[in-house]
């Protein structure tokens, strides 16, 4: 038993690093990912390197290609609209479903969290950016007491790390993102819920019209 949770663990190790490679720009839509390179990188064997290839696979973060192996989803500019429109409906309704007034204690965690990442935009520690972000979110939606919708919600933030890597890095993005995060924890504690709703969908909107503009560029529309 204990070897098989230690592989386990060591997969999700490897999924979390190649996830944040993604966001961060190490790794490029379309770019392929080789078993023999991931087990030298990580100096793991090739079964995990093919179940962490796998929990991608499903996550929607990288496909299959005949010929190619597996390499990094991209996404076409009409997919990012439709996947941050499903996205928008989703965090407005979990944040219309949170009971309040909120538990202090959450409130305290999630004050926490916003300071957090304010840190690592300050540090510019781009891997704890990408954490703390992670945890603000996550931690905000599982108030609204309803699980699927908080697991389903995850699973789209988890998608769009194919789309935030086009602004992941940019300075006036991070500090936008660092005040949106402080006006959602003034909503939390005044129990606005219409205004956190909003505020939570405009949040999304910066990633998506960047990396959409990007894609337009590339292919001159």
């Amino acid at each position: 038993m204990g070897a098989i949770s230690a592989s386990i663990g060591r997969v999700q190790e490897v999924v979390k690093e190649l996830e944040e490679d993604i966001v961060l720009g190490r790794i490029y839509p379309r770019e392929r990912l080789v078993e023999e390179q991931l087990a030298e990188r990580f100096d793991i064997k090739r079964h995990v390197v093919r179940q962490a290839l796998l929990e991608l696979e499903t996550s929607g973060l990288v496909v299959r290609s005949a010929g190619k192996g597996v390499v990094v989803v991209e996404y076409s500019a009409e997919e990012v609209d439709e996947l941050y429109t499903l996205r928008g409906m989703l965090e407005s309704e979990a944040a219309r479903m949170i009971p309040c007034p909120v538990d202090d204690n959450e409130i305290v965690k999630i004050e926490a969290l916003s300071l957090a990442y304010a840190d690592a935009v300050e540090r510019l520690d781009m891997q704890m950016v990408i954490r703390a972000n992670k945890q603000f979110h996550e931690t905000i939606y599982a108030l609204c007491n309803n699980r699927f919708l908080t697991m389903t919600i995850n699973k789209m933030a988890q998608r769009s790390n194919l789309v935030r890597f086009s602004s992941s890095t940019d300075a006036a993005h991070l500090v936008r993102a660092r005040d949106e995060h402080f006006a959602i924890v003034t909503a939390l504690k005044s129990s606005d819920r219409d205004e956190l709703a909003a505020l939570c969908v405009e949040h999304l909107q910066p990633s998506r019209k960047h990396y959409v503009e990007r894609i337009r560029r590339i292919k001159g529309i």
